[in-house]
């Protein structure tokens, strides 16, 4: 009969490797050779880089040179002007101003401070006194001279628009007023002063031009810029301020009319830039 007695077998090394592995503490993990260290790595995740706080970031802003007025002051070619004398009025040099004329890339290059947000969802005043504030902190806006001039008050130091010429206060303070919209006013008033520009050009023409020919459609006006530019210089009177009469006091004055074919040339890219420049908020300046 076989015995109850349990048979005794002689444990191989195997056997008794994993007898001692089994009653080894459970502690650190087993270090990698070298040779398993570099290929476990080639064949895992690249470490992650940490990403800046916040509070780096903004650091870093505030470490570049903050946006000033003279970052965005500029010089005409007066070389491709077709009459390169001094702009009467002007007292400060050109400046760019607005996205048109302001790249973000430029921006980049400067720090430009933020007004800090107020918690939660902002109502209508909020959002527009933030509004007002980013405007004040940003040269480059294209608000920024009126609201730095409305800030001033009635008697505060002059603010000069992006042409180079003063604000008038006054002029500035009704500007911000909330204005009632209604749509036919609006056209009425549109039309009134339609008609009140052509009425005036007619009669700058008749005294600049000693011929017959006029110009028509758009060029109109664009003649009529150019026209006035030159009175302008001619009478020292600021270009927003030249009207009918500074014409009347050109002729009595005695300077020489012009012919439209031989006076009128289109206008390069320097000079509609400079145009551009003494049309854009002309109607809020100083007058002299």
């Amino acid at each position: 009969m076989p015995s109850h007695a349990s048979t005794h077998t002689s444990a191989t090394p195997g056997d008794a490797s994993a007898q001692a592995e089994r009653e080894a503490p459970r502690g650190r993990k087993r270090l990698s050779t070298d040779n398993e260290s570099s290929d476990t790595s080639s064949r895992g995740k690249k470490a992650r880089k940490s990403e800046p706080t916040e509070e780096a970031l903004v650091a870093d802003e505030e470490r570049k040179p903050r946006l000033t007025t003279p970052d965005l002051e500029f010089d005409y070619d007066r070389s491709q002007l077709r009459d390169p004398r001094l702009t009467p009025g002007r007292v400060r040099r050109p400046r760019r101003q607005g996205s048109a004329e302001v790249s973000e890339e430029f921006k980049q290059q400067f720090y430009i401070p933020k007004p800090e947000t107020p918690m939660g969802r902002l109502s209508s005043i909020q959002k527009d006194e933030l509004d007002k504030k980013e405007t004040l902190l940003d040269p480059s806006n294209y608000f920024h001279d009126l609201h730095v001039c409305h800030k001033k008050g009635r008697n505060g130091s002059p603010t000069y628009d992006s042409g180079g010429f003063p604000l008038d206060w006054n002029k500035v303070d009704q500007w911000m007023k909330p204005q009632a919209y209604s749509r036919s006013r609006a056209v009425k008033g549109m039309g009134r002063a339609l008609a009140k520009g052509q009425s005036e050009r007619d009669q700058m023409f008749n005294i600049f031009f000693a011929d017959d020919k006029r110009p028509g459609g758009f060029e109109s006006s664009n003649v009529a810029n150019y026209m006035k530019d030159q009175v302008s210089k001619d009478l020292g009177v600021p270009w927003h301020q030249i009207g009918p009469k500074h014409f009347v006091e050109w002729e009595q004055k005695g300077f020489p009319k012009q012919t439209l074919d031989d006076w009128w040339k289109p206008p390069n890219e320097e000079e509609r830039k400079r145009m551009s420049k003494m049309m854009t908020g002309a109607s809020l300046r100083q007058d002299a």
